[in-house]
């Protein structure tokens, strides 16, 4: 479900904004690559705090998340002094972090490839291997891990939602009543505030005001981030992905209020990046994150014949609350 993150295109986009060394490692059978593990060489100076195990651990343990606080005091000393400098296996972004393999793969070759990783993080100087984000049901590279005696914590929750074929009907009936009462009063109450949602290429959009509005969203859940930050990542997908990246935009008062930046691959959308004007928000009383992410993307996603959409990490409670259903997923850190 996660092979958009391992596709040459999103990597293209990774390695020209991350700052840091990436490699990649691969098994061949016949002189055709069967498996492959995408990694990155993440230091204390790697500007994305979210894809770092200290901040990961951290994070967790902030949250409760099972397993973290122990894990936290196995370590000998805090979190940055421990793990860092990092090799992040399995690719640089949130969720569902794997090794890709085709049909001729075995468990043996995904034990060489971590093997491997292992090999090169030493090589670099790194303490310690991670895969930030193995889903629960990818049982083979669990083996793998547990065998190579990695340990882990919960990292998060990651959330997904079927798309109804018969659209935005289809899941509004999937509520209890209240719900769908209060579904409706939202969306009237956008239309009614004049706020026009659109679905536009990502090529023509306005980034500079899609970076700032990405800012105010990392702000409000504590993450430091400076508008032009986005600016590079927003670049390399329009140049990558083409007609493959578009964006719902809330516009009200000649001003775009809100964004949701959309990614295809194989038939499924990945609700990739998004930002919003809270202060318009809170003065209009206005749910544009529900319209933009939920309602207005599940009638375009039903119309398109998608059958899911990924969402990833964070705010579980709220995206369950409109339809997603979601699975645990786990840090497993090796330490040199």
């Amino acid at each position: 479900m996660s092979d958009l993150f391992l596709t040459t295109r999103w990597l293209d986009v990774v390695e020209s904004t991350a700052g840091v060394p990436m490699a990649y490692l691969w098994v061949e059978r016949g002189g055709r690559p069967v498996a492959g593990l995408a990694t990155a060489l993440a230091g204390v100076e790697a500007p994305w705090p979210l894809g770092r195990p200290d901040y990961v651990l951290e994070k967790s343990v902030a949250a409760g998340l099972p397993y973290a606080a122990d894990f936290l005091g196995g370590l000998s000393g805090e979190p940055t002094a421990a793990l860092m400098p990092s090799l992040l296996a399995g690719g640089r972004h949130l969720g569902n972090t794997r090794v890709l393999w085709g049909e001729q793969a075995s468990a043996g070759d995904v034990d060489r490839l971590v093997a491997a990783a292992e090999s090169l993080a030493r090589t670099a100087g790194a303490v310690s291997v991670a895969f930030l984000h193995v889903d629960e049901t990818d049982r083979g590279l669990r083996r793998v891990l547990a065998g190579r005696g990695y340990r882990f914590y919960t990292s998060g929750r990651y959330s997904s939602l079927r798309v109804p074929a018969d659209g935005f009907s289809g899941y509004l009936a999937g509520f209890a009543r209240k719900r769908r009462v209060s579904i409706a009063a939202e969306r009237r109450r956008v239309r009614e505030q004049g706020c026009r949602v659109s679905v536009e290429p990502f090529g023509g959009a306005d980034l500079v005001r899609f970076a700032s509005l990405e800012a105010e969203l990392m702000r409000k859940y504590g993450i430091g981030w400076r508008e032009d930050q986005s600016l590079p990542t927003y670049a390399g997908i329009r140049d990558r992905f083409g007609e493959d990246a578009f964006v719902l935009v809330a516009r009200a008062g000649g001003l775009v209020r809100g964004f949701a930046l959309i990614l295809r691959h194989r038939g499924h959308w990945y609700a990739r990046q998004s930002g919003f004007d809270y202060a318009y928000q809170q003065n209009k009383r206005l749910p544009l994150y529900f319209e933009l992410l939920y309602y207005r993307l599940v009638e375009e996603a039903a119309a398109a014949g998608v059958t899911t959409v990924y969402y990833g990490h964070g705010s579980e409670e709220t995206k369950r609350s409109r339809g997603c259903v979601a699975t645990d997923q786990f840090c497993y850190v090796l330490r040199l």
